[in-house]
């Protein structure tokens, strides 16, 4: 089990593994990332039940226990004054399985996520959302917490899943279930942005500052023209690349990893 202390842990780390972070990194398709997120500056954000892992954020797999004392104290410090057949009732409620699953998945559709990672050459990641390595991943330097826009956690990775302490703060629950996908993920080195959703939508899109822009880069299958044309198009939009590094992926003919180098776009 994940005791409350262990928990807050965790949590710790996360922030300071966000907060030790320089760049986060999103890749994307070629068109997306320059019309949607370079020139409109919108990021999108989605519900986890459309995400490609079917285990991301399940209510079935999030466990949390208790033990019955504890339930029991609980109850009874309970300001309001409850008769025997009403306490049956709350305990009846607190371990039934299928109600905390019904509702851990209404918590869940409270919440839209954005996803990022540490790293921009990793081939897997390029290959996967990069439109095979025909898109683009941009680099921002966005802080833990963005206004009231949202809020960047870094993803646990794990091999075993552990039940919870069911007197751990609810907010903290949910935020370790977001943040949480199997071992086999472990490459992406994700970090989550998360916000309340606006909308009842599966996606939204989430309006930035450009000023969080750090780096554009372009997969190893975008032609010299398309990296040209992406160029043109983005500085006629108005945002000011010289304060951004452009780079385009390689592939090292030496191994069988990406290596990138700096672009210098004419001006």
């Amino acid at each position: 089990m994940i005791e409350k202390s262990e928990m807050e842990c965790l949590i710790r780390t996360g922030l300071l593994k966000v907060l030790t972070t320089d760049i986060f990194y999103h890749y994307t398709k070629y068109k997306v990332g320059i019309d949607d997120i370079l020139i409109d500056n919108t990021l999108q954000f989605s519900n986890p039940k459309v995400f490609n892992d079917p285990f991301d954020c399940n209510e079935k797999l999030l466990k949390i226990e208790s033990d019955e004392k504890t339930v029991d104290d609980t109850i009874s410090n309970l300001s309001v004054r409850l008769s025997r057949q009403q306490k049956r009732e709350i305990k009846r409620r607190f371990y039934d399985p299928i109600r905390v699953q019904e509702v851990i998945k209404k918590e869940r559709n409270r919440y839209k996520l954005g996803c990022f990672s540490e790293f921009s050459n990793e081939t897997l990641m390029w290959s996967h959302y990069a439109d095979k390595h025909s898109g683009i991943c941009i680099g921002f330097d966005f802080p833990h917490r963005y206004e009231d826009k949202f809020i960047l956690c870094p993803v646990k990775y794990l091999d075993v899943l552990k039940s919870i302490d069911g007197m751990t703060d609810v907010y903290r629950v949910i935020m370790y279930w977001l943040t949480t996908k199997s071992i086999r993920w472990e490459y992406e080195h994700e970090i989550r942005a998360i916000t309340k959703c606006k909308t009842s939508e599966n996606h939204e899109l989430v309006k930035f500052d450009p000023k969080y822009i750090k780096e554009i880069i372009f997969g190893c299958n975008v032609t010299d023209k398309e990296i040209t044309e992406g160029i043109n198009k983005i500085r006629k939009s108005g945002l000011n690349l010289d304060r951004i590094t452009i780079k385009r992926m390689r592939i090292d003919e030496n191994n069988f990893l990406l290596k990138d180098e700096i672009i210098k776009p004419s001006a």
